[in-house]
């Protein structure tokens, strides 16, 4: 699948920082926040649905291994390095946002785990892929809802 971005990435090895026998992760290059990463399936596949029990048995893992590897990421260094070989510029900007974060010099006090199930989902890429995002105190106004708030007004169901 050399037309499919993720199954490139693997192929060419690309800034891959973990991988087991089923996935492999990365630091995502349009970061929403410091450490943010995606648990990338190396079977070429769309959905979570598709994966076999072998695969969701390598999942939790997975998340556990690429939460140490965040933990310990020097995010400064990080993003400067992307913005010093940069994938393109729309990269280099969510990258410079990154370093002004409130987050850049913190270990993570919590984490999103999600997948964009569908386009409808906002799914731009049609290969499976699980982001990682980590959060921090202060990071938005009020955190409730979680991830619920990717519907702007539905994420606080406490008002």
């Amino acid at each position: 699948m050399t037309e499919c971005t993720f199954c490139r990435i693997y192929a060419d090895k690309l800034g891959i920082i973990y991988e087991n026998e089923h996935f492999f992760s990365r630091f995502d290059r349009f970061p929403v926040s410091p450490g943010h990463t995606e648990i990338i399936s190396k079977r070429h596949i769309v959905s979570l649905l598709d994966l076999t029990e072998q695969e969701w048995l390598s999942l939790k893992p997975a998340i556990v291994e690429v939460e140490k590897i965040i933990e310990i990421t020097n995010f400064e260094k990080l993003y400067q390095g992307f913005i010093d070989d940069p994938l393109n510029e729309k990269s280099v900007c969510f990258c410079k946002k990154m370093l002004n974060h409130i987050g850049i010099h913190k270990k993570p006090d919590a984490y999103n785990i999600g997948v964009n199930e569908g386009e409808a989902a906002g799914r731009t890429i049609p290969h499976l892929h699980i982001h990682i995002i980590p959060r921090f105190y202060g990071d938005v106004k009020d955190q409730v809802g979680g991830v619920r708030n990717v519907i702007p007004g539905m994420g606080n169901y406490r008002k």
